[in-house]
């Protein structure tokens, strides 16, 4: 009898273990116990990496263009999965016009996909406004 109790805790544990696993690889939270390593080992991680540079904004207003006439490309086009390319092409215009929004100091939305059509104008009309055409 001790060793058949012995068995099914076993596999409750290991079940318990990976499903923690799970969970962690899922939402991005590790399990309580190893909360306290993650945190220290992402901090000298972060510590060890080199800062990044910020990409100067001409090069961010040439990336817009291009961009932007690749969408007109795709828009022009027949080439098959249209609204696929075009979704893509636009996601990659959002990406592109809040980092340049960014790197001149004119505030962004707060959007976890593609912005809307309004977003989008205000933003471009704040770049214009500022000086800024691509």
């Amino acid at each position: 009898m001790p060793y058949v109790l012995g068995n099914v805790a076993g596999l409750a544990l290991v079940m318990g273990t990976l499903v923690s696993g799970v969970r962690w690889l899922t939402t991005g939270q590790p399990p309580r116990m190893l909360g306290p390593t993650v945190a220290r080992a992402q901090t000298w991680r972060a510590s060890r990496r080199p800062a990044s540079e910020p990409i100067p904004p001409i090069l961010l207003a040439m990336e817009l263009s291009r961009l932007a006439a690749h969408i007109r490309r795709v828009e022009a086009g027949d080439q098959p999965r249209k609204a696929e390319r075009l979704m893509a092409a636009r996601l990659a215009y959002d990406h592109a016009l809040r980092d340049y929004c960014r790197a001149v100091d004119i505030p962004v939305p707060t959007a976890i996909r593609g912005l809307s059509r309004e977003q989008r104008f205000h933003m471009e009309s704040a770049l214009i406004g500022a000086g800024h055409d691509w």
